[in-house]
């Protein structure tokens, strides 16, 4: 069974999983009720197999409209770039949408764009469209029926005004848009994308933000390197595991997730104070399936490397990232050029290929992920031997697949080498790792367990064939 090394978890968080997790990986009990005091409870007590969505996947269509049932012509996955320029020449380098396309994005949430110009973009080059911020009525009536039209972000992280702005005049502020937009494009999800703070004393309000949305959104980016490499990106108290599963928890399975990842670097002095790294291959796609298995269903991407990532002092993934994005920064009025080293530029290419392999993964997966939950007809468990940071390393979902098979999509949350043994209710014909150039699993007859390694921060997304 699973050991853990203490030190990276608070005793109470560890005293309070280990009580839960009694025995590892059996499905738990039916969720507690729904009153929002129980949000901060349930989002802690993980079990390594999760049970979110039995009911069914809430998700959108294209143009923002609420299902809850996959629907092979409506359901839509968002696979989202966050910030991107309008496709164009700026500066020394070309924004061509055409990459995005080719790398398997199908939504652009456009950075400083007229919305309008913006949904004509994204009509040229097959993406949805999320603009960013408040859209005037006149302009808003003018688009609300235009069919790139996914949702509109009132605001980034309200929740980093805590303490500094007057919330409840901000929020009321947000209301007000939201219920006017409604008035004017019935159906368009309104929302904000939050901060991951989910801790006191942020944690009323950002239900409250979360709650307030047609969508819930928020970013997430635990890949940092204050003392050290990251260990985990399901640790205490704000992993991605934490945030997805408060969310989800706070709409009641409702509404759709959405959940934006890092792959970025944030070099200099703004990466004293906020010391994002660049993940890994594998951290990155530990990040999404994470998010996913935890009921996000959306995944969008900080950031496409260009001028305005690079002026924010931040180094994103491309498939050709520059070392300067202008010749001359003083000028040309760039105050901060952030220069990429040639290990940084490696790691843009190696991440921008990494979110395309996974965007491809998600689109084959997306009639599963949007599908329900399998329940406690088929009461899995499994056995987890090694080391880990913290108390649960794998998290495991069970979903159906399009031809009556299994999906099991599964994530090692943690820097640590683990084996685990994955026993089913009845014997398994087949058992077939996705995406990873492997054969099937050779199982003896009657078999129902199979075995699975998983290095640092490892997925395995399992086929799964039941005699």
């Amino acid at each position: 069974m699973l050991e853990h090394e203490g030190g990276f978890m608070n005793p109470a968080s560890i005293a309070r999983m280990c009580a839960t997790f009694a025995v590892l990986g059996l499905l738990g009990a039916a969720a507690p009720a729904d009153e929002a005091e129980d949000v901060l409870n349930r989002q802690r007590e993980f079990n390594a197999v999760q049970i979110v969505y039995r009911n069914g996947t809430p998700h959108t269509d294209r143009q923002g409209r609420l299902l809850t049932t996959f629907e092979p012509e409506k359901s839509f996955f968002q696979i989202g770039i966050w910030g991107a320029p309008l496709p164009g020449r700026y500066y020394d380098s070309e924004c061509d949408w055409a990459a995005l396309r080719e790398a398997g994005f199908n939504t652009v949430w456009p950075w400083a764009a007229d919305p309008a110009t913006a949904l004509q973009a994204g009509a040229s080059f097959g993406m949805q469209i999320v603009p960013m911020g408040e859209i005037p009525d006149d302009k808003l009536a003018a688009i609300k029926e235009h069919p790139n039209l996914l949702g509109n972000v009132w605001m980034d992280e309200p929740i980093g005004g805590l303490g500094s702005k007057d919330m409840d005049e901000l929020f009321g502020k947000f209301a007000a848009y939201r219920d006017q937009a409604h008035t004017i494009a019935p159906g368009m999800p309104v929302f904000v994308n939050d901060a991951p703070w989910i801790m006191p004393p942020a944690t009323t309000w950002w239900l409250k933000w979360n709650s307030a949305g047609d969508v819930s959104c928020h970013d997430n980016y635990p890949v940092m390197n204050r003392t050290g490499r990251a260990a985990s990106i399901g640790a205490e108290p704000n992993g991605i595991p934490q945030t997805v599963s408060l969310a989800v928890a706070d709409a009641k399975e409702q509404k759709p997730v959405w959940l934006i990842v890092g792959a970025f670097d944030q070099p200099g002095a703004y990466g004293q104070a906020f010391p994002f790294r660049f993940p890994t291959p594998e951290q990155l796609r530990a990040c999404v399936y994470a998010g996913i298995i935890h009921g996000a269903t959306g995944i969008i991407y900080f950031i496409w490397d260009n001028y305005v990532p690079r002026d924010g002092a931040v180094i994103g993934m491309a498939p050709n990232p520059l070392p300067h994005y202008t010749p001359n920064p003083k000028k040309e009025g760039f105050p901060n050029p952030t220069p990429a080293t040639p290990l940084q530029l490696v790691n843009a290419r190696a991440l921008w290929e990494t979110a395309t392999q996974i965007n491809r993964e998600i689109a084959e997966l997306t009639p599963a992920i949007l599908s329900p939950t399998v329940g406690a007809d088929t009461p899995y468990t499994l056995k987890i031997e090694g080391k880990a940071p913290t108390a649960t390393p794998i998290r495991t979902l069970l979903k159906r697949g399009p031809e009556g098979e299994y999906i099991l999509l599964t994530v090692n949350v943690d820097d640590a080498v683990l084996k685990v043994a994955y026993e089913f209710p009845r014997p398994l014909a087949k058992a077939e790792v996705l995406f990873e150039n492997r054969l099937p699993e050779t199982l003896p007859d009657d078999a129902a367990t199979f075995e699975l390694s998983y290095e640092p921060f490892t997925v395995h997304v399992v086929r799964i064939v039941t005699d």
